[in-house]
């Protein structure tokens, strides 16, 4: 059974296991395995500990007592009425299960609770399109990459 909670640091190994796993198994069709490397340093145990311990929320998806999917929030850095989802990965084994859509609804109704205007989302190339199908538009209505290669999403609550 699926079950969506708080993040838990006890889990974090996991967590990290699972990204570098989804980045190279997913996002290095569209990035390329050097870039892939270089992504995968940013969710090293440590730097992933010190990310969530900074974030507004995070979340994790347990299915059987098994962690296979995290999403956070965080406040943004260019406007107070609005959010950042970011960190959204499921392991790969688990894909096209409805983990990530639940993940992004207990974001969504987290957001709700504080009375946030607006969430934003950097997709990879790799996820746009999921987050266009949960109702997330293109920024400025430009579906464009930015300098790092992501679609800046949005969705106004």
């Amino acid at each position: 059974m699926l079950k969506i909670q708080e993040y838990e640091e006890k889990y974090v190994k996991e967590i990290s296991i699972f990204i570098i796993q989804d980045l190279i198994n997913v996002n290095s069709k569209d990035y390329g395995m050097e870039r892939v490397k270089e992504m995968a340093k940013d969710f090293t145990v440590e730097k992933l500990k010190k990310n969530f311990s900074n974030r507004e929320k995070v979340f994790i998806a347990l299915l059987d007592d098994k962690v296979v999917g995290t999403a956070g929030l965080d406040k943004s850095w260019y406007s107070d009425d609005e959010y950042w989802i970011l960190t959204v990965f499921v392991n790969p084994e688990n894909h096209g299960q409805g983990i990530g859509t639940e993940l992004i609804r207990k974001i969504e109704e987290y957001a709700r609770t504080l009375h946030i205007k607006k969430l934003v989302i950097p997709a990879s190339i790799t996820a746009h399109r999921f987050y266009y199908k949960l109702g997330y538009r293109y920024k400025d209505s430009k579906k464009e990459l930015n300098n790092e290669s992501m679609y800046i999403m949005e969705k106004n609550l």
